[in-house]
């Protein structure tokens, strides 16, 4: 691999562990460049340009895959006639990203676990081309949940994907706090049963909160 490669290799990785263990926000690039072994503590600057950059490079760095794995995922639920349903949609969220995840063996879940709560990080990444096939599952969840009233459906869908990002998170560092957890399979038939409860769920009557409005996260890619 050339020096170069090599480096941005470096830095990615590395970024992806501290942004999941202290934040995005807290995070500098000289922290990142440090840690990585980089001579030249500006060198995430030299090859990212700033904290966005550097965000969308972590976050493009493993859903290219799970992009691609989804997409794939997505076309054969159309092939089957599921391409409307509940059940397959949630499929297409949760699979993709645990196969990644798993294979990964890293620290991506718990990075994007902090970035649906860093509004400034999934401003970064929402219109990157890798997010294609998440926005694509958000709007066939929309047409499939059409009978719940606007405001149910959008807040189910970022219940749906707080769980999904957070368990997925749990699962990947359970083995650094030394605790048992599920097989992927296992893991992936409890999280998409569960996901799938949660948006059919009976609706009752909301009354309007007298707060403050809250972030769409459905906006949050995972």
């Amino acid at each position: 691999m050339p020096r170069g490669d090599a480096a941005r290799a470096s830095i990615v990785a590395t970024a992806e562990r501290l942004f999941a263990e202290r934040g995005i926000e807290t995070v500098s690039l000289r922290d990142v460049s440090a840690a990585a072994g980089q001579g030249n503590h500006s060198a995430a600057q030299y090859h990212f340009g700033d904290r966005r950059g550097l965000v969308a490079a972590v976050y493009d760095h493993r859903m290219r895959h799970v992009d691609a794995r989804r997409h794939a995922y997505l076309a054969a639920l159309d092939e089957a006639g599921r391409g409307g349903e509940v059940r397959g949609l949630v499929e297409a969220t949760v699979v993709p990203l645990l196969d990644v995840v798993a294979a990964a063996d890293g620290w991506y879940g718990r990075f994007l676990a902090r970035m649906r709560w860093e509004t400034a990080a999934w401003d970064v990444v929402g219109s990157l081309a890798v997010s294609a096939s998440f926005r694509e599952v958000v709007r066939g969840l929309n047409r499939a949940l059409h009978d719940l009233p606007p405001a149910v459906r959008r807040h189910r869908i970022d219940q749906m994907l707080t769980l999904a990002v957070g368990t997925i998170a749990g699962w990947e560092g359970a083995p650094g706090r030394g605790e048992k957890r599920l097989s992927r399979t296992q893991l992936a038939d409890d999280l998409v049963a569960t996901s799938v409860a949660l948006l059919l769920a009976p609706c009752e009557p909301i009354e309007p909160l007298a707060i403050s409005p809250q972030p769409d996260l459905t906006g949050a890619p995972a």
